[in-house]
């Protein structure tokens, strides 16, 4: 059984929310997906962007779901990674800092990614 320490705390802390923010994602995605409508959500539309606004509706949903999708998964993706890392020490050959950090550098890159979208995505349809 794994020690909890402030660090690996903070990877399981870290882990959570991303698991959350991936599920959400991806329910945004299929209920965009289903409808072709665009529903109040405060993890698809660019910051101060009401969806009554959007210029291109059916435009916004094919640019969007793709990448929602693409985000939603690869967030579980490293979200499973950072658990089985912290719980079977994966990583536990090489320094503390290395493997800490794993988790990090694949989740910082993924949410740059997701504001670049978002943001191309108001350039586009706002």
């Amino acid at each position: 059984m794994p020690q909890f320490t402030p660090s690996n705390l903070m990877v399981f802390l870290l882990t959570g929310m991303l698991v959350w923010l991936s599920v959400n994602v991806l329910l945004a995605a299929i209920r965009l997906r289903r409808s072709y409508e665009l529903a109040p959500s405060r993890f698809i539309y660019p910051a101060n962007c009401p969806p009554e606004l959007c210029l291109d509706q059916l435009g916004f949903i094919r640019f969007i779901c793709p990448r929602l999708i693409l985000f939603g998964l690869l967030g579980l993706l490293i979200s499973v990674f950072m658990v089985v890392n912290e719980l079977t020490g994966l990583l536990a050959a090489l320094p503390d800092w290395i493997s800490n950090g794993a988790a990090l550098f694949l989740f910082v890159p993924l949410i740059i990614w997701y504001v670049i979208f978002i943001n191309k995505a108001a350039k586009r349809f706002w």
